[in-house]
């Protein structure tokens, strides 16, 4: 019981970090007027994950289908910025879809 409220507890700051940030970071790019492609699907899909966070007691079938495609939005939109900026650090690419993956387990675990 105990390791179940520990895993949720845990997902959802993960989800939410992980959420959060790329909604800062998209905003951060159209601030500066950057309308790419890339930065537009990390808008979008960080509003998809954050709707799948928002739903997560309510549905939780829809909440982990959200965050996969959601996830899979935010990390073909940074894997478009790097393509553009010819600056492609596929590190960072790796450890984004590994995360997004692991709290993906980890809603299904749930």
């Amino acid at each position: 019981m105990l390791n179940s409220i520990i895993l949720g507890i845990l997902t959802i700051v993960l989800a939410l970090i992980f959420s959060l940030l790329h909604l800062a970071a998209a905003f951060a790019a159209m601030k500066e007027k950057n309308y790419s492609l890339g930065n537009t699907c990390i808008l979008v899909g960080s509003c998809l994950t954050s709707l799948a966070l928002a739903i997560f007691f309510f549905v939780p079938l829809a909440t982990i289908i959200l965050w996969i495609v959601g996830s899979s939005i935010i990390c073909y939109g940074a894997y478009w910025n790097g393509r553009q900026q010819e600056s492609q650090h596929i590190s960072h690419h790796i450890i984004r879809g590994t995360l997004a993956a692991l709290i993906a387990l980890l809603f299904i675990l749930l």
